[in-house]
């Protein structure tokens, strides 16, 4: 793990759980524990469960989450593990998770989206830093949030967001920014994010 590995981890907990209304139920992907710690951040989350990984979703029939967080990098290209996920969301779920790049993968980054895209009224690719292998230096990568019902600009709880103690990267600010895309690529993905 980097020294910036909290980026990840609070942009892929917050952007979600600051974007539903009442995110009560919570469903982790894989990933660390440091995961569920940033959902200790907030008092009303009344269970949040945590998965080693994606075979995990397969064991949980019948469940209901109001935001599943799929952690593992590349797991989107699996349409199985994505449906399993998207099987226990309720009808205002959110799904959060990393995703391939825009501009290095862009054919992976598509195929993710188009698969979301079959399930969900909103996909909406959005940016975080993470550390750079060679060098360590900070650069960007993908997450992907997608939603039934939610949009992450427009219903971004504010309170929420800048009012919670903990946070080391995330606030409103950041996470409305992390959404805007630049021209090049909107250009690119036209008719592929949904807003």
């Amino acid at each position: 793990m980097g020294r910036y590995a909290f980026i990840k981890d609070e942009m892929l907990v917050h952007v979600p759980v600051c974007t539903h209304a009442s995110p009560e139920r919570i469903l982790i992907v894989g990933g660390s524990e440091t995961l569920v710690s940033e959902t200790d951040k907030y008092s009303f989350s009344r269970e949040v469960e945590r998965v080693d990984g994606a075979e995990g979703l397969f064991g949980l029939p019948g469940q209901s989450y109001d935001v599943v967080i799929l952690a593992q990098d590349g797991v989107l290209s699996d349409k199985s593990v994505v449906d399993a996920a998207i099987s226990l969301l309720d009808e205002k779920g959110i799904l959060s998770a990393p995703m391939s790049h825009l501009v290095s993968a862009k054919d992976a980054a598509i195929g993710e989206m188009e698969t979301l895209s079959e399930s969900f009224a909103i996909v909406m690719p959005y940016r975080y830093e993470r550390d750079d292998i060679c060098d360590g230096a900070l650069v960007s990568s993908y997450m992907v949030l997608a939603s039934r019902f939610y949009h992450p600009v427009a219903d971004i709880n504010l309170q929420r967001a800048d009012l919670t103690d903990g946070y080391r990267y995330f606030g409103s600010d950041v996470a409305i920014a992390s959404f805007q895309l630049p021209a090049f690529i909107v250009d690119d993905y036209l008719g592929i994010v949904k807003r």
